[in-house]
């Protein structure tokens, strides 16, 4: 038995834990008034644990959010094809893996997204998606003549904004819907 493989999914499970009963009590109460105790309490684990994996609440909200997002990103696979033409079928499959994320990790981007004390989720999902959107913005046909980084950041504004009103709407729609709907909006302009 490996007991390196043992420890970490030890590790894992006491910081899924921790991040759980951290997103619950984010849902549950303001984020001044979350304590390492509660924390603790609620993930079924000593204060020093918390204070093993994460320096305070700060922290943790850092971490998850980063950890979150880097999952996001690995879900679409625009990232994989970021300097090649992806067709429209690869297009809106690869949308629809990212609303795929969002629709498995509802309970996560629905806490960040109704809280308005964590506007670093939001700033730090714009920069990723702004740097996505710049990658593959034509500024030729339609886009030409326009000012590149007012497309880019109207664009980036607008799909964060549209998978935060999907999402605090309980999903009506499925990934799939989705996924064909923003692609049709990115084809408008000319964003592809």
């Amino acid at each position: 038995m490996d007991t390196g493989t043992k420890t970490d999914r030890r590790i894992l499970r006491t910081k899924e834990a921790i991040n759980k009963a951290f997103l619950e009590l984010f849902y549950e109460k303001e984020f001044d008034r979350i304590t390492i105790n509660d924390i603790s309490e609620r993930a079924n684990v000593n204060r020093g644990t918390v204070y093993l994996h994460y320096t305070d609440k700060y922290d943790l909200l850092n971490k998850c959010i980063e950890d979150h997002l880097n999952q996001m990103i690995l879900s679409c696979t625009f990232t994989k094809f970021s300097h090649n033409k992806l067709g429209l079928n690869e297009s809106i499959e690869a949308l629809k893996f990212l609303f795929v994320y969002f629709e498995e990790n509802f309970l996560f981007f629905s806490f960040m997204f109704a809280s308005r004390q964590t506007s670093i989720f939001r700033e730090r999902m714009l920069h990723i998606l702004i740097t996505t959107i710049q990658e593959k913005l034509d500024m030729q046909g339609i886009n030409q003549g326009m000012d590149q980084e007012l497309i880019v950041d109207f664009t980036a504004s607008a799909f964060v904004g549209t998978v935060e009103h999907w999402i605090m709407k309980q999903m009506p729609h499925s990934p799939q819907f989705m996924a064909e709907q923003v692609w049709k909006l990115f084809e408008r302009n000319n964003i592809s």
